[in-house]
């Protein structure tokens, strides 16, 4: 029997972003959302994917009624990068994860070396494999991510799974992307993170407390946040 914790750490340095179940139902748009937005993340020089990211990707897709509803309010992808410039990201541009996780005593190399005296040498190379073979919008990287690229959207992804579910959606769109990541932001100030990943992000860069970008954006371009939840539970698939 594998400890709670000493396998919580062997996901956290594989880089299981805890979401698989999302990964498999997403359709050809949900998927090209998310490929957009790692690009936009990756370009901006943010560390991982949040709300503001999911954003955008749609928008850039910008074949989706969700995009269509943004468009209707007056926004497009030129003013949500324009914004999301003027109100900062969750996370600042180039932080090194490694160097966040030494910052709140985890050292990575003296945890692999532990993954490797529990698991054998073989079991921890594979799951390096695993990640080093995945699409780097879907977390792959050269070696594996100490901090999931995923860490600030988790919630939202969450979100957009039970928004498909209660509708019976079989298929996870960027409508549902899109409510998920709403939904995250309508929490003003962050509250939903736990004391472990408020540390760990913190030593990124993470102000708690601040609002979430997301909001910051549709707030400054007149768009209610809830009321958006609500206009995209009454979208109806294409």
């Amino acid at each position: 029997m594998i400890p709670r914790r000493l396998k919580r750490t062997l996901l956290a340095v594989i880089g299981d972003d805890g979401v698989g179940p999302m990964w498999a139902r997403l359709d050809r748009n949900g998927l090209q959302v998310m490929r957009l937005a790692g690009e936009e993340a990756r370009d901006l020089g943010h560390p991982g994917i949040a709300d503001e990211h999911i954003l955008l990707g749609v928008l850039r897709d910008g074949t989706s009624p969700a995009a269509a509803m943004l468009h209707a309010h007056g926004l497009d992808l030129t003013s949500a990068r324009t914004a999301l410039v003027t109100v900062g990201p969750t996370l600042p541009a180039h932080t090194n994860p490694a160097t966040a996780l030494r910052a709140v005593g985890i050292d990575i190399t003296q945890v692999k070396e532990r993954l490797e005296a529990t698991f054998g040498l073989d079991a921890v190379r594979a799951a390096e494999r695993r990640v080093r073979r995945r699409a780097r919008w879907r977390g792959g990287n050269p070696g594996p991510s100490p901090l999931c690229a995923y860490l600030l959207a988790k919630r939202a992804f969450h979100f957009a799974i039970d928004h498909a579910d209660l509708h019976g959606d079989p298929r996870i769109e960027p409508r549902h992307l899109l409510f998920g990541a709403v939904r995250d932001a309508m929490d003003p100030t962050g509250t939903h993170l736990s004391r472990r990943s408020r540390a760990r992000l913190t030593a990124l860069g993470f102000i708690y407390g601040r609002p979430n970008p997301l909001r910051l954006i549709l707030q400054a371009h007149g768009i209610n946040p809830e009321q958006l939840t609500v206009d995209l539970s009454a979208t109806t698939p294409r």
